[in-house]
């Protein structure tokens, strides 16, 4: 078993066993790889999922504390934060929570039906419509305001200024990567594992 240019090369036949069956490399970049394994890689993976599940069940105790799911407190303060002067349409709205336009219709809709949220003709294209938080549901935003600030500033605690600003840029750079790594596995879906063998650049040809 030969290890260069961050892959590790396995022959074909039955599997290795004994000290050398470890798992195949997950990823090729040198950058990820410290001494040709992928094992911090792995952890950080790992690291990563399990602060989006505690991140996932902050979420959805602050809806559950204005009695909403997760993804309806995340579309309120969402248009809260984004509405300005005139409202925010949909498409934004949903491109800024790397939702579909539908998707966030139907949560959108919901909110508008307990009145948290109102809808309006956008002026300037009479199909597309404009967003806006009710008093109302303003009202419940303000209300949990201070738990949200004990629960952030507690979730977020390791962070300095330097750092936050440092991680807020990287995530911004991961999420656009992530784009591109759904569409290849989707891609990947579609066609198999034979396709792990097509050149990546056909996503984009």
């Amino acid at each position: 078993m030969d290890i260069g240019n961050g892959r590790r090369a396995v022959k074909s036949g039955a599997p290795a066993k004994g000290a050398d069956a470890r798992p195949p490399l997950t990823v090729s970049r040198n950058d990820l790889l410290t001494d040709g394994a992928d094992s911090e890689f792995r952890q950080l993976v790992h690291r990563l999922l399990a602060f989006s599940a505690r991140l996932e069940t902050c979420r959805s105790g602050f809806g559950a504390l204005l009695d909403l799911t997760g993804v309806q407190y995340t579309a309120l303060i969402s248009i809260a934060h984004l509405e300005g002067d005139d409202g925010v349409g949909v498409k934004t709205v949903a491109d800024h929570l790397g939702l579909s336009g539908s998707f966030l219709t139907i949560v959108t809709g919901q909110l508008a039906k307990r009145g948290l949220v109102e809808k309006s003709t956008n002026p300037q294209d009479r199909r597309r419509v404009h967003l806006r938080v009710t008093d109302k549901g303003r009202e419940l935003l303000e209300g949990l305001a201070p738990i949200q600030r004990d629960v952030n500033d507690l979730l977020f605690q390791p962070l300095d200024a330097k750092r936050f600003r440092a991680l807020n840029d990287i995530f911004a750079d991961l999420i656009q990567a992530a784009d591109e790594a759904t569409a290849l596995i989707g891609y990947y879906s579609q066609s198999g594992t034979d396709a792990a063998r097509a050149p990546k650049a056909r996503l984009r040809g």
